[in-house]
């Protein structure tokens, strides 16, 4: 791989919302949270010290969360995911929705000659979106 998911996608870091927080706290979420690991916004405004990582952090971790989701398939997905306005909730619907019909998607062998064996994140980026497939 070239790097790019490092550089580009893994240090988005969550985010969140400053009237959410206490709600959260007291329903035992956010262990570890801090302003280290998570943007916190307040109207329009970004209250962490140190701004952004990236202009465009949020549409990052968004896109950072969908790859950690797909990976839950149990197999490398080799196809193409285009999400709006996604979550977690969504792409669990569409894994489940994926799996529920085995005509959907084939599962094979990966092997070092396999041409899907390293894809670059500009190949997914630059994909344009079609119907989901996945391939093991």
């Amino acid at each position: 791989m070239n790097g790019a998911f490092k550089k580009e996608v893994a240090r988005a870091r969550t985010f969140g919302f400053e009237h959410e927080i206490a709600a959260l706290r007291a329903a035992g979420l956010l262990q570890g949270g801090s302003l280290d690991n998570a943007v916190v916004v307040s109207g329009a405004k970004v209250l962490n010290d140190s701004g952004l990582r990236y202009g465009d952090e949020f549409v990052r971790h968004k896109i950072l969360d969908s790859i950690g989701d797909l990976y839950l398939a149990g197999h490398p997905v080799v196809g193409h995911f285009h999400g709006s306005r996604s979550g977690h909730a969504m792409n669990h619907k569409l894994l489940a929705a994926l799996f529920a019909d085995a005509s959907a998607y084939d599962i094979v062998p990966m092997t070092e000659a396999s041409p899907h064996r390293e894809i670059a994140f500009e190949d997914f980026a630059a994909a344009p979106p079609r119907a989901a497939a996945a391939h093991g």
